[in-house]
């Protein structure tokens, strides 16, 4: 079985008829893992000995989900419930790397070789089309009409949960389909640290759609 140091303070979330509660590690013994009380937007997830429940785990660089069952609480200046260790760990992947495959619609400017760019002139009317197939936090893989050539500097415009977002990346590895698009992977330059953690929470709740089939 995968082994997990779980450590104090650590993010959780909780699944239970198909609702994401936040939690977070409280204390590790080799009876039981202590959580706080799961919450949703204020709302707190009652939960009894004996209730089984999904888990994911947050580390620093990787994603894992187990089952478990509640044995018990505690009250240690906050509540507690005491969750039994799990007999099997899945890992997702390394949350920066893992590419999880979408179709979405976007729109682009090909920057050729100038990859720096001020935003505030951007002319709106120069933008194509692109479809995004798949994001992670460090690129994506984008289907456009228009030639593109190696090195190439995309400006990507995309929607994240209603936000529109600016991205530079590098094409690289671009191959043409059976309609003549050419398809491109892009690694992102420039990439400040707002934005990249804006994209993978994004990438936390497409993976979170896809865990559900697991």
């Amino acid at each position: 079985m995968i082994k997990v140091d779980f450590k104090l303070n650590k993010k959780l979330e909780i699944l239970v008829d198909e609702k994401y509660f936040n939690s977070n590690v409280q204390d590790v013994t080799e009876e039981y893992i202590a959580i706080s009380i799961p919450t949703n937007s204020g709302e707190y997830l009652p939960l009894s000995s004996g209730s089984i429940i999904d888990v994911i785990y947050y580390e620093e660089e990787n994603i894992y989900k187990f089952s478990s069952t509640i044995i018990g609480r505690k009250f240690e200046n906050i509540p507690i419930l005491l969750l039994a260790k799990p007999e099997e760990i899945k890992k997702i992947q390394r949350r920066r790397y893992v590419r999880v495959p979408l179709i979405k619609a976007a729109k682009y400017i090909n920057l050729k070789n100038e990859p720096k760019v001020n935003l505030s002139t951007i002319d709106n009317s120069k933008y194509l089309k692109a479809v995004i197939i798949d994001l992670s936090g460090g690129g994506m893989r984008v289907k456009v009409s228009e030639e593109i050539k190696d090195n190439d500097f995309l400006l990507v415009a995309l929607t994240v949960n209603e936000e529109e977002v600016l991205i530079v990346g590098q094409t690289k590895r671009i191959m043409k389909d059976n309609d003549g698009r050419f398809i491109s992977g892009l690694s992102f330059e420039f990439l400040d640290k707002t934005t990249q953690e804006q994209l993978i929470r994004y990438i936390f709740q497409l993976m979170r759609n896809q865990m559900k089939k697991i």
